[in-house]
């Protein structure tokens, strides 16, 4: 069942954060720590709902299995630009036992209907470039590509 959360979610979905963060430091460990507790990941989602981000979960008997975080990102016409009403899908998580049985794309899916009955245009994400399973399950979605950061690391000073 695909959900809106509120602050008493806060504490199983920073639990799921964490899975997701790990993933991120694992493998991008010059970008990302893991050094936050508990209370931290619980504060960090907290502020980012004042900030008007969206948290949406799959439940299963109540219990949050997956979630997804998107906020608007909206601007105003430019001298080279359009107007648009985006929105950007900043998080996916689905707990690992959960994996594999259409959470995510029934994430994706609720997140994109809710969105288009508020008049978006469609929406944006970032994946990294480890991430090919997050990848596939964008594209799968219907994403394209549409813009490739490109990273330059220098190896550190001895």
């Amino acid at each position: 069942m695909f959900t809106s959360c509120d602050s008493k979610d806060i504490p199983a979905l920073a639990v799921m954060l964490r899975g997701l963060h790990g993933l991120h430091v694992a493998h991008v460990p010059h970008r990302f720590h893991d050094r936050a507790s508990e209370a931290e990941l619980q504060s960090f989602l907290a502020e980012a709902m004042a900030q008007g981000a969206q948290l949406r979960a799959y439940r299963v008997g109540h219990v949050p299995r997956g979630y997804l975080m998107w906020r608007w990102r909206l601007s105003e016409a430019t001298t080279l630009g359009h107007a648009q009403r985006r929105a950007e899908l900043e998080h996916i998580w689905v707990e690992p036992s959960w994996r594999r049985r259409g959470v995510a794309r029934r994430l994706i899916a609720g997140f994109e209907a809710e969105i288009a009955g508020q008049g978006a245009e469609g929406w944006t994400t970032t994946v990294h470039a480890f991430n090919a399973p997050s990848r596939a399950l964008m594209l799968g979605a219907g994403a394209t590509g549409a813009v490739e950061v490109l990273e330059k690391r220098f190896q550190a000073a001895i």
